[in-house]
Order: C-alpha cells, then structure tokens, then sequence
C-alpha cells in the first residue's frame, strides 16, 4: 500500500471507473483509476488516509485516547471461592481446606495449584470447578496442535493463560480456552481485530503448556520467514508508537491498520492482503 507524500496521481486509465476519496484528517480529496485507488492511502476505522504524515497523525491521536482510558473495572460477580466448591462436594474436609488456605498466606500462591500439589484433588477437578464458577464448558485438548486460522500474538496467549482452539468459518465463531479466569476484555480486543464472534472455555494448565509447546514447534520461522508479530517493551509515547505503526504499513504496503487497546497492551494489525502483521506495545 503506498501512501502519497504530496500530489494526487490523475484517474489515468481510459474507461475505468474514477473514484474520489477524501482525507479524513487534511480534507484532501483524491480521484483515482479505481484500480489506483486500492493502492492508495491506508484505512483506519473505517475512515481514509492520504498520506503517511496525515495517517501518522491521525493514530497518534487515536493512541492518545486509548491510553488516556480509564480501565474497566473488572466484573466481580457472586461466585463461590474454589475451596469450599470442594468442600461442598465432599472432595475435601475443611481441615484440608483450612490447611490448604495457611499455605496460600505464607506463599501467597494460588489454592488451585496447593491443593493439586497436595495430592487433594486433581488438575481436572480444578479446571471443572473454576468452569462451573464462570458457568463455562470444560474442552478437552487433543494432542495435536490446534489450528485456528486466525492469528492472535503469542504474546498476549502466553501474558493470559488463554490459548484459541477452535474456528467455525461458516459462523465466524472462535473457541478460546482459559486456565484461570475469563478475560472478557481480551475476548472483545480480539473480536475487534478479527470480526469473529469468540466464546470461551476452560481448559487444563497441562493441556494449555502443551498447546504452548505445540505452537511454538509449529510457527517456528524458516530461514525466509518474515516475522508476523512484533512486540515493543519500552516504547510508550504515542507520537513514537505511531511514527513505528506508519513505518509498518509503509514498508508492508497495507491498506489498513487497526488499534485496540487492552488493559496495559496496545495491540495494531497491519493488514496486508492475505498477511496480516501484529505489532504489541505494552503502554504501561
């Protein structure tokens, strides 16, 4: 995708189809062969760029009010603490819980895992437990790598514990898999990235290390491959994130860009065709 630095190029193909599109940030208007036209400026939000300085500006600002968000508050409904949905079904005694819980203040560790470590109840048991507590379905993994089709950065995968498992094309539905908690602001981040509708599920921390492993041996770049994320530790100004987001979809040649934001992760897609790139900024 080629951004115009100055000028408009003229409609110059006889008998095609003109077409005027408008900047939205410098109100320039471009008439364009419509062929020429899907090779100009870059679309953010549904709305046109004309040029790198303009399309530069115009997420700067879109950065700017992103960060400048207040977090949502996360939803903390009524559910029954996952001890005593043990002890409720007589898998533990409440001096094992009791037992359980002194462990948990001096290593401050979660009761999930102490009471697996203890030998109390099993990986599975817990993992059902926290899907009743969300009033989720528990997925079984299989043992082979779970092939999606869309593409979602390994780096919030890994920073959540949620892993996507299973695409329906027909109904654009995505199953995503969580160990711990449902993250629903990550659910809403990827349906603004993907247009899928998502759904979620609970799954084993045993089964989520192995989609883990799997993965990682899957995407593993060849000696050509151009990477497809990109993650930015220390970059947090949104004139500089944006300045790296232009130089992306320059170098790309995309014809749009999306922005999300979610918790401390600003996560842009660079669409390019059938390639999208992944850039993951962590705002602070």
């Amino acid at each position: 995708m080629r951004l115009f630095q100055s000028i408009a190029l003229p409609a110059w193909v006889e008998g095609f189809r003109a077409v005027t599109s408008t900047c939205e940030f410098c109100h320039r208007s471009v008439t364009l062969g419509h062929l020429s036209a899907q090779k100009a400026g870059i679309k953010m939000r549904g709305c046109w760029y004309c040029s790198s300085s303009c399309f530069t500006s115009a997420a700067e600002a879109r950065l700017s009010e992103l960060m400048m968000l207040e977090p949502e508050p996360v939803s903390r409904a009524s559910r029954m603490p996952l001890g005593l949905v043990f002890v409720s079904r007589g898998l533990l005694t409440g001096a094992q819980l009791k037992e359980a819980a002194d462990e948990q203040k001096k290593s401050n560790g979660e009761i999930g895992e102490i009471l697996v470590r203890k030998g109390l109840v099993s990986e599975s048991q817990v993992t059902a437990a926290r899907a009743g507590q969300w009033g989720c379905p528990v997925f079984s993994v299989p043992q082979y790598v779970m092939q999606t089709e869309l593409q979602i950065p390994e780096a919030l995968i890994d920073f959540h514990s949620a892993i996507p498992l299973h695409y329906v094309t027909a109904t654009k539905r995505l199953l995503v898999g969580f160990v711990d908690s449902v993250e629903y602001g990550l659910l809403y981040a990827i349906e603004q990235m993907t247009g899928c509708k998502t759904q979620p599920c609970f799954i084993t921390p045993s089964d989520f290390q192995n989609q883990i492993q799997l993965r990682q041996l899957a995407l593993e770049p060849s000696g050509n491959a151009k990477p497809r994320e990109i993650t930015f530790e220390n970059v947090q100004a949104p004139g500089e994130m944006a300045r790296i987001l232009c130089s992306y979809v320059v170098e790309l040649e995309a014809e749009e860009a999306i922005i999300c934001r979610y918790k401390e992760h600003l996560w842009m897609r660079v669409k390019c065709g059938s390639r999208d790139v992944d850039l993951v900024f962590k705002a602070g």
